[in-house]
């Protein structure tokens, strides 16, 4: 299986607004996969499609080869999800949370629950309504692992947590999971934490798809290219294949590309020019240029 997670043309719709539109997803197997986008892009909603909390208004998808709309009570068994908002019953213990969901399994790893309530310092007697919603978060962390499933899908998953515990949980927690050759689908807009442990990222705008490939690719192949011409340069050389956005700051241009850097670079050259250089982007800068700014044009 070469996919984990592949879906086409999904889409959901409540009324007349659309959350996600046309999504044609495909998460590679054993890869980190971060879905990234401002708040209301439509992240939480595909995780709630692909784990069968929300039925989609149209489209097909598969998780570990098993149909999203056909197969969910399959899914459940190898699929693990921790959603933004956990829903656990208040009243209840950390423990007896445990135990209520550890007879829903037909798989259960204790000394796992065990060793990550000792490494999150969860009180195990507590109630549920005397956590912070860190703590509740860590739980619902711990609760998506203990079935040992083959694909997880968090949904913000590091949301309260203090320094400590978020880099806990990205050296300790994600790196064991990761190791076992599992696949993890995140949806955050936390752009730090996703260069720490991300190899495929996919930028969601307004509930599409914009751009989706490895992280490395996005990276390189995202450049800007800052040049000052000696005159006017003709508008054919700003328009050229590979030239995303063109920004222009008094006698300076900002040149955004997408690929084919050296072409565009070597035509910039053979132009008049005093000034003439690439400047280097971190993933912030990219995703404000894909999502943020695009959004605000919109406005």
């Amino acid at each position: 299986m070469d996919s984990a997670v592949r879906t086409h043309a999904l889409s959901k719709k409540y009324g007349n607004k659309s959350a996600v539109v046309d999504l044609d997803l495909d998460v590679p197997a054993g890869s980190v996969y971060a879905l990234l986008g401002l708040n209301g892009a439509g992240k939480s909603t595909i995780l709630k499609m692909l784990i069968g909390l929300t039925r989609p208004t149209s489209g097909s998808g598969f998780c570990l080869g098993m149909d999203i709309l056909s197969e969910g009570r399959q899914l459940r068994e190898k699929v693990g999800y921790m959603g933004e908002e956990p829903r656990l019953y208040g009243y209840m213990t950390v423990k007896q949370v445990i135990s209520f969901c550890r007879g829903l399994y037909r798989q259960w790893e204790e000394p796992l629950v065990e060793r990550y309530l000792e490494l999150f310092e969860l009180p195990a007697q507590n109630k549920i309504h005397e956590l912070s919603q860190g703590m509740k978060n860590q739980l619902a962390l711990i609760l998506s692992l203990a079935p040992r499933p083959e694909l997880l899908l968090l949904d913000e998953p590091t949301e309260g947590f203090d320094p400590v515990k978020r880099r806990l949980f990205y050296s300790a927690v994600l790196k064991e999971v990761v190791s076992e050759g599992k696949t993890v689908v995140i949806a955050t807009n936390r752009l730090d934490d996703v260069e720490r442990v991300a190899d495929q990222v996919g930028l969601l705008r307004r509930g599409s798809l914009v751009r989706a490939c490895s992280l490395d690719e996005l990276k390189s192949q995202e450049k800007e290219i800052r040049v000052v011409f000696q005159k006017e340069p003709p508008v054919e050389l700003l328009q050229q294949p590979g030239v995303r956005q063109v920004l222009r700051e008094g006698s300076a241009y900002r040149v955004i590309v997408s690929y084919r850097l050296e072409e565009i670079w070597q035509s910039f050259a053979a132009y008049p020019h005093y000034v003439l250089e690439v400047i280097s982007t971190d993933l912030e800068e990219i995703f404000l240029r894909h999502v943020a700014e695009e959004e605000n044009g919109d406005d």
